[in-house]
């Protein structure tokens, strides 16, 4: 599975991002170096919530030079994503691998190309159903997060729906 920055920084910024990695203990989590790029750029503007995220055991990727041109060729088009958001999608969509992010926009994107996505309420979820999280831990997940990451997560009756 390869992360976009939103995800990463909003488990980080609730002292959370090892949630990922016990998570998604069985596959090799990964970002492209675009998404390193972007984090290292928030870290040296200040942003010590990095440091939770740095600590983790995800695996940078650059890309070869196919998907390099690819990029070079697309992104004038695709203004409307990020370097580290396009470059995840390409990735994703040669390997065969999900993406996880909450951009709107490269979701979209990522239904076009084919590329499956996972955001925070599929995240959410996961837990829940893995039984990672009890209903409670993930409760406050949820308001930790829409504290510290100023977002509000609307569809929560998803993450707890029966499973049947």
């Amino acid at each position: 599975m390869i992360f976009d920055t939103d995800i990463l920084s909003m488990f980080s910024k609730i002292g959370r991002a090892n949630l990922l990695s016990e998570l998604f203990s069985e596959i090799d989590l990964t970002i492209t170096f675009e998404v390193y790029n972007e984090l290292l750029m928030a870290k040296e503007a200040g942003y010590d919530f990095v440091d939770d995220i740095l600590k983790q055991r995800f695996k940078v990727i650059h890309l070869d030079s196919d998907l390099t041109s690819e990029y070079e060729r697309i992104k004038e088009e695709l203004t409307h994503l990020h370097a580290g958001e396009l470059t995840s999608i390409l990735l994703c969509k040669k390997e065969g691998i999900d993406f996880a992010t909450n951009d709107k926009k490269a979701k979209a994107y990522c239904k076009d190309v084919g590329v499956e996505w996972l955001d925070i309420v599929d995240i959410l979820r996961l837990c829940y159903l893995k039984r990672s999280l009890d209903r409670k831990e993930i409760e406050t997940l949820i308001s930790d997060i829409e504290k510290y990451d100023r977002t509000r997560i609307t569809r929560t009756a998803e993450i707890f729906a029966d499973d049947t």
